[in-house]
């Protein structure tokens, strides 16, 4: 039977570094992890130790994939200034995924601040997102690293994302000569539905590398453990099974104790449907 690939993604709160990580994912019987390279978990010591992350993940069979620096950025502003230095960050996020090894990256698309909306500007900051990413593009295709788009979510008021439905994800990918592939958030997905499975089959398979898992009432990006929302985890986990998808289900919290909840919550449903859980990586 096809196997449930279940990961992690090492959030910037995260109290230990980036080694300490990885042992919590090794010890909760996980097969991947996805690094946030934001501060202060990626400035610690240990997190910089790129060649002992790498050798480790080797040893214990994980994958790894970098979701690239975001906070307080943005590669679709209308500032010069604050545009390149958005994109300098994640290069610098790139050069650490090749590092350790990673060969799947997540990038945000950008965004228009609601106060800055015109039609014109709206079309600048999307032009501006797409030449973003070409110059991405450079430096992953130079890595080996696969560039994934993540679809952002619907509910902050205060921006309009340029990568939130999926039309706007398969624009992206056509604009970008299908050179980019994508990250599924399926916490981000409850702004349309309970059940944002779909959004595979809409993107296709196998165009999607990477995913985020969490909860949320359906009205707040909230991360919450997975059996405190309305996402309905049982057809997520049939539709994978059944579709054979390949990508990891990273489960993306703010805190250890939420990770853990829902780790068990994943464990506890994957048995009852007697879906085995895979410990290889991609």
């Amino acid at each position: 039977m096809h196997s449930l690939k279940l990961g992690a993604i090492c959030f910037a709160e995260y109290e230990g570094d980036y080694p300490g990580f990885l042992e919590l994912a090794h010890k909760n019987g996980l097969c991947w992890i996805e690094y946030k390279y934001e501060n202060p978990v990626s400035a610690r010591e240990n997190s910089t130790k790129t060649d002992k992350i790498k050798e480790r993940a080797e040893e214990y069979g994980i994958g790894l994939s970098v979701h690239t620096r975001f906070s307080g950025f943005n590669i679709g502003s209308l500032d010069d200034a604050e545009r390149d230095e958005s994109i300098q960050v994640i290069e610098e996020s790139l050069r650490f995924a090749n590092e350790v090894g990673a060969k799947y990256a997540t990038v945000h698309a950008g965004f228009l601040p609601v106060e800055k909306y015109s039609e014109e500007n709206l079309n600048e900051s999307f032009s501006r997102s797409i030449n973003g990413i070409k110059r991405l593009l450079r430096i992953s295709d130079r890595f080996g690293i696969t560039l994934c788009i993540e679809n952002g979510n619907g509910f902050t008021k205060s921006r309009i994302k340029h990568a939130v439905i999926p039309s706007s994800l398969k624009r992206i990918r056509k604009e970008l000569g299908n050179r980019i592939f994508f990250t599924i958030d399926f916490g981000h997905g409850l702004f349309f539905g309970s059940d944002p499975s779909y959004l595979v089959n809409e993107l296709g398979p196998e165009n999607v590398k990477l995913s985020h898992l969490h909860d949320n009432m359906g009205f707040k990006d909230t991360h919450q453990p997975l059996g405190t929302g309305i996402i309905r985890v049982e057809n997520l986990f049939t539709n994978y099974i059944e579709g054979k998808w390949e990508f990891p289900l990273s489960l993306e919290h703010k805190n250890t104790e939420d990770l853990l909840e829902s780790i068990e919550y994943a464990k506890s449903i994957a048995g009852k449907m007697e879906y085995k859980l895979c410990r290889k990586p991609q």
